[in-house]
């Protein structure tokens, strides 16, 4: 009997240490496959950050088009970039073409003087002076708005809501449309004497705050009023909705925009501020510049702010200078190129006329200057190093080399 008993101490001693060997085993294979995992991805992270530097750093000597559309342009319509194509408008209508040069949408309409707002998926359409506004989705469904008063300006959001300035006489009004419906969700009565007249408005990408530069006259002077309004749950706890105003004294803001959903710009004739709602839905001022120069141009993305001067130091003839979302200045570009537009992406500028375009990466190095297509009315980045360029009479796919 003692003989079993020994057996079995012996017997479960020899499995406590095979199990504590085993434990060690497999504890270093998995520290093991843990370190081979780290360095793979340190691998591949340095891959990719040394593919991404490439490929921002690359530049070209010059291009071929690899394909080409013929196409149909009047010569008073008026060319913008859309989704993965372009939005073409005119008097009598406005339609949608894709890259490959398909026919995705047209809508028909009898305007004299057209305004059109393009934002993500959605173009809002209205006549100066008339009063219906086509709001227009990706797939082309139309929301027609009858506004009954003379329209003097508009916006849309990402989402499809539009808002639009109507004159009354001696009152001003900003209804807001939500997409698929004809009645105002929101009206606001503006007047010069308590507001002010509304000189630019903006909606932000949700549609749910409301960015308006009012010029208000002020003891025989005139100065700029900021303010925003926030259509959700927040500003049901204010008066007409409005969270946050800013004055900005001997100034004129003839130009507002969002950048996306929280963050938002003015620009005015001598200054540049920046606003963000900072997560409580209240846009506060959080960026401002004085500038010394005249603004001849504003563009803009969802990461930057491009501003336009004169170049005053000789040499090429303009100034492009590009501010982040925070106010800080990532640079000063100078070009002499009698330009178009701009376009704006994530890693790069294109400043581009009717037959050259210059493209750099965003610290200002230059990945290609020289001819384009002939006649261009529009050139966009597309995957790669392809771009799209619309003519007046083709719409062809550019490769850089």
């Amino acid at each position: 009997m003692a003989t079993i008993r020994e057996y079995i101490r012996k017997k479960e001693k020899r499995g406590e240490t095979g199990n504590r060997d085993l434990d060690r085993q497999i504890s270093r294979h998995r520290m093991a496959t843990f370190v081979r995992t780290l360095l793979l991805t340190g691998v591949l992270l340095g891959l990719g950050v040394l593919i991404y530097i490439q490929l921002r750093n690359q530049t070209y000597s010059g291009f071929a088009v690899i394909s080409s559309t013929d196409k149909q342009q009047f010569e008073s319509s008026v060319v913008l970039p859309y989704q993965n194509g372009y939005v073409t408008y005119s008097r009598d209508g406005v339609s949608y073409t894709d890259a490959q040069g398909n026919a995705m949408w047209n809508q028909t309409y009898q305007m004299q003087s057209p305004i059109v707002f393009v934002r993500g998926g959605w173009v809002a359409v209205g006549d100066y002076n008339g009063h219906t506004v086509y709001d227009i989705s990706a797939d082309g469904t139309v929301q027609e708005i009858d506004t009954n008063l003379p329209i003097r300006n508009l916006t849309a959001s990402a989402n499809g809501v539009v808002a639009v300035v109507l004159e009354d006489g001696g009152v001003t009004w900003i209804n807001v449309y939500n997409p698929g419906g004809d009645h105002a969700a929101v009206t606001i009565k503006t007047t010069m004497q308590k507001s002010g007249y509304p000189m630019s408005v903006s909606l932000s990408d949700n549609g749910r705050l409301m960015q308006v530069a009012y010029l208000r006259p002020e003891s025989g002077s005139m100065k700029a009023v900021v303010s925003f309004y926030n259509f959700g749950e927040v500003g049901q706890n204010y008066t007409d909705t409005m969270v946050s105003s800013y004055e900005y004294a001997d100034s004129v803001v003839p130009f507002t925009a969002f950048m996306d959903s929280k963050t938002a710009f003015s620009v005015a004739d001598n200054q540049l501020m920046i606003y963000s709602d900072e997560g409580a839905e209240i846009p506060k001022n959080v960026f401002q510049t004085f500038l010394n120069e005249e603004i001849q141009d504003i563009c803009y993305s969802e990461d930057y702010i491009g501003l336009v001067f004169f170049n005053t130091e000789g040499g090429d003839k303009y100034r492009l200078d590009l501010y982040d979302r925070s106010g800080k200045k990532e640079l000063s570009k100078t070009f002499d190129l009698e330009y178009r537009d701009i376009f704006l992406g994530h890693d790069s500028f294109i400043i581009y006329s009717e037959a050259e375009c210059m493209i750099c990466n965003m610290q200002g190095g230059e990945k290609y200057a020289g001819d384009i297509t002939e006649q261009t009315l529009l050139l966009k980045p597309m995957n790669g190093n392809r771009y799209l360029a619309v003519t007046k009479d083709s719409l062809d796919i550019l490769e850089m080399r």
